[in-house]
């Protein structure tokens, strides 16, 4: 049985979209949902149900303070329980190889009236000649039966708005309901230069969840051994390897090689592509003198304006274990909405910003 928070409101004990996977009657389980007693009560009904081979909505109100059961919270959230079988093994499969992929997608699970999981799909709207809207269409052929035409709408709506919010969709139908989960893509990390800021923004960001990509061009700095946490190093020339990687609105990419000129070089190469973060590491010196540089080469100031330079939140750090951490504290915020490259910048590179401005001209 599976149990995921489809919402929440007020304060919670974990957030949306969080998982516990019940395992062996409940004998084991993975994942977590809170902890607590929320996550024993959420165990027993896990239990109860596992034989039934149906599904389940539960609402938690966490109202009352309770010391000695750890919840002090005042929240609520909705949980949706669901049995996982042997027919969902594709599907999750599914869903495994796009999320490695860095792609986005939703599941689609169709509930009757009673309960039952009478349909499970994986759905993406991402670009490209196999997952573009036809590929969409397609699949939804395959549920519409299920539904009358103005439902048919409906959950290409809740697809639209699950996708773009990040947030489950539920779609009360005739016959039962739809449950429309995101689900985001793995972020993708690479870093140019394999020094020592690099060592720990790679062991740092895989911890957080993101796939390393380690690009030097000397191999005692780019291999298995020193990143091996890393997915793929690349020991070859910088301009060699932007043509063997694929940068995708999931891709964060971070510059921080030995020299300011390799960071200059590789900056140009990549500012304009659609990556979700572009840092670059160095003083506001360093920046400024970069950005004029690009600037007199034709560089528009707006799209520099959406380069993260200097790199990291601003903590203090002085270490390489600092630096690393300062990084990847960023990258979470991106990931997560939590920063506006606009209000993260300081009123002094506004003002710089605002002069290369003039340089361009």
């Amino acid at each position: 049985m599976l149990a995921t928070i489809i919402s929440t409101t007020g304060s919670t004990p974990a957030s949306a979209l969080s998982k516990m996977l019940v395992k062996d009657n409940g004998k084991s389980w993975l994942g977590t949902v809170g902890g607590g007693c929320l996550e024993g009560d959420l165990l027993q009904e896990a239990i109860q149900m596992y034989s039934s081979g149906k599904a389940k909505i539960l609402t938690f109100h966490l109202n009352e303070t309770n010391f000695d059961q750890g919840l002090i919270c005042g929240g609520s959230l909705d949980v949706f329980i669901e049995p996982l079988t042997k027919r969902d093994i594709s599907v999750i499969q599914e869903v495994m190889a796009l999320r490695n992929e860095g792609n986005d997608c939703v599941i689609a699970t169709f509930l009757s009236l009673g309960g039952a999981v009478e349909e499970k799909v994986c759905l993406t709207t991402a670009s490209g000649p196999s997952n573009g809207t036809a590929a969409l269409d397609d699949r939804l052929k395959r549920v519409n039966a299920l539904l009358i035409s103005p439902e048919a709408a409906k959950l290409k709506e809740a697809i639209s708005k699950a996708s773009h919010r990040n947030e489950t969709q539920r779609v009360v139908t005739t016959s039962g309901e739809m449950i429309v989960e995101p689900i985001s893509g793995t972020p993708h990390l690479v870093i140019f230069g394999g020094g020592h800021v690099s060592k720990y923004i790679s062991r740092a960001a895989s911890m957080a969840g993101f796939r390393i990509t380690v690009i030097d061009d000397r191999s005692e700095y780019a291999n298995a051994v020193r990143f091996p946490e890393a997915e793929r190093t690349l020991a070859v020339d910088f301009n060699e390897a932007l043509a063997r990687i694929s940068v995708t609105p999931s891709t964060y990419i971070v510059i921080v090689t030995r020299g300011h000129r390799s960071d200059e070089e590789i900056l140009e190469k990549v500012v304009a592509l659609p990556a979700k973060y572009i840092g670059m590491i160095g003083s506001k010196r360093k920046v400024l003198t970069t950005y004029e540089h690009l600037a007199e080469r034709g560089v528009p100031a707006d799209v520099l304006n959406h380069v993260h330079a200097p790199i990291g939140i601003e903590i203090g750090a002085t270490t390489a274990e600092e630096i690393g951490i300062s990084v990847v504290a960023q990258l979470i915020a991106v990931r997560r909405g939590e920063v506006d490259v606009q209000k993260n910048k300081s009123e002094t590179m506004k003002n710089l910003i605002t002069q290369i401005a003039q340089i361009g001209r």
